[in-house]
């Protein structure tokens, strides 16, 4: 099969698993394991989109890696003593710096894993499912989504036609300009509240709210789409079963714990074959 957008329901299991996975956990093992299995689920995605996730996971992390040594006030092996300041702790030390890089990579972890998912996604098809619980919900959701570009590209076509009339509205100051495109907002209105009774009237002409209405059967998954499924049941269960078990239970306080435990070692390991598995399927 082909890459492209995928059915919610196993993009959705796996995603929700991965991040159980990064809340349940403090080992930086199982932790840099997601975070790697999210990344390579992020670069499967069609287009290569999500990089705004990619960025805003890797600063946000990046910030609170930094600034946990300065708001905490635990550990035994010192790097700086600095001079003592209400509010903020200026003694660093090693534990600190661990505990605030661990932070840092569930919080990417997780952002990573949501733009992964979204990349992959079918909004059309998660749509579809939404509507055949809440009808009136998806409607209106996909009305919204729409709003803002239809309203976008009329503003810009009607202050065009402005333009060819010798309206200017790119010169002056603000409130010049906001008075001289203030005219403008009485056509967009009207044209908005047209689009509007046109989109009643297409929904009223295809028996909108009609009883016994049909609708379209929904596509099976693929072979890919089943494979993931698989994979986050896997993925929930191998990390329920590690964080019963305290595999994945770790100590950065007072000093740092032995991070190549056999048990988080395996743990790591599953994580990591499991989102990457499905990251090598969903490029099928």
């Amino acid at each position: 099969m082909s890459r492209g957008r995928r059915a919610p329901g196993p993009l959705l299991a796996l995603g929700a698993a991965g991040i159980a996975v990064a809340f349940a956990t403090d080992h930086p093992l199982v932790l840099l394991a997601v975070a790697a299995g999210a990344v390579a689920l992020l670069a499967a995605a069609p287009g290569r989109p999500g990089r705004l996730f990619l960025v805003g996971g890797a600063l946000s992390g990046l910030t609170l890696a930094l600034i946990n040594p300065f708001v905490s006030a635990e550990g035994d092996r010192i790097i700086v003593q600095g001079p003592e300041v209400p509010i903020f702790d200026l003694e660093v030390t090693v534990e600190e710096v661990a505990a605030g890089l661990a932070m840092g990579t569930r919080l990417f972890a997780v952002a990573v894993l949501l733009g992964a998912v979204l990349a992959h996604l079918d909004a059309d098809r998660l749509q579809a499912q939404v509507a055949r619980v809440a009808p009136r919900s998806a409607l209106a959701c996909a009305l919204a989504a729409r709003l803002v570009p239809t309203l976008e590209r009329d503003a810009r076509a009607i202050a065009e036609t402005a333009r060819c009339r010798g309206v200017d509205l790119s010169g002056g100051a603000w409130p010049g300009r906001l008075r001289r495109a203030a005219p403008l907002a009485l056509p967009l209105l009207g044209s908005s509240l047209e689009r509007g009774l046109d989109v009643a009237e297409a929904m009223a002409a295809r028996g909108y709210g009609a009883e016994g209405r049909t609708r379209l059967p929904e596509r099976p998954w693929s072979p890919a789409e089943r494979a993931v499924a698989a994979l986050a049941l896997a993925l929930g269960a191998a990390g329920a079963a590690a964080a019963i078990a305290g595999a994945t239970d770790y100590d950065y306080y007072p000093v740092l714990a032995d991070p190549l435990a056999p048990g988080a070692a395996t743990a790591a390991a599953i994580a990591a074959a499991a989102l990457g598995a499905a990251a090598w399927g969903l490029r099928r």
